[in-house]
Formats: structure tokens, sequence, C-alpha cells
């Protein structure tokens, strides 16, 4: 049986986030375009990567709110245990 956790942060500021996870999905609740390494959430949106079963993602991603301040987004991680 594989087991897993579910971790949820909430970022209103630029950060690096290091995916170490399965599953990892931003979800933007602000009012402006936030950047994902430079790919693009529009508000109210958002962008998701899945890895198969036993993949973990080691992706360092940057959440870019390019200058605004009020940048909101949820970043959701599926972590095996």
């Amino acid at each position: 049986m594989v087991t897993y956790t579910t971790e949820i942060q909430y970022y209103t500021t630029n950060q690096r986030v290091i995916g170490n996870c399965n599953v990892i999905t931003f979800v933007n609740t602000g009012t402006i375009t936030l950047y994902i390494n430079n790919f693009p959430v529009t508000a109210g949106n958002s962008f998701s990567i899945a890895g198969n079963q036993d993949e973990v993602d080691l992706t360092e991603y940057l959440i870019d709110f390019r200058g605004s301040t009020v940048g909101e987004v949820y970043v959701i991680k599926k972590v095996n245990r």
C-alpha cells in the first residue's frame, strides 16, 4: 500500500518552493496573473503537475507576482510517505 500526506501552503509574496512530491497544484486565488517558472496562471485558475506512481518531482518552482502586492496562491502537494 502506498501512503501519502497532503500539504497546503498559502503565499502572498514571491517564493521558491521545492516540489519534493508526487503531485503539486498552484491555485491562484488572487486578482492578478501569477507566474510559476514563467508560466502564467490567471486569476481564478490553477496549474497542476502530476507524476506516475513512485515518482518524486524535485523541481524548484518560482512563484512570481511580478511586483504586485495583491497576489495570493495556494500550493497543494501530495507527498508519498
